[in-house]
């Protein structure tokens, strides 16, 4: 009989000093793929859990995604 697949972790943290957030992947997480199935199913968790419809999910987005892939050395993933 075969195990079960080995659980992964991400933390998440801040520094409000560096205007950050860090992630800290368990060293069994290394697709990439893997991690944005795991932080989105969280995000939409989050949004769920706080009420929020689709619209103003996809308003959010829509509205801060420049943030997180800017090519001017602003962006929060390359920070990351």
């Amino acid at each position: 009989m075969s195990e079960g697949p080995e659980d992964k972790s991400i933390e998440l943290t801040t520094d409000y000093a560096d205007h950050t957030i860090n992630m800290k992947f368990s060293d069994n997480l290394t697709d990439d793929r893997e991690r944005g199935y795991i932080l989105s199913a969280a995000f939409f968790s989050f949004c769920a859990a706080r009420g929020l419809d689709k619209q103003a999910v996809i308003e959010m987005v829509s509205s801060h995604y420049d943030q997180f892939t800017g090519d001017n050395g602003s962006s929060l993933f390359k920070r990351l």
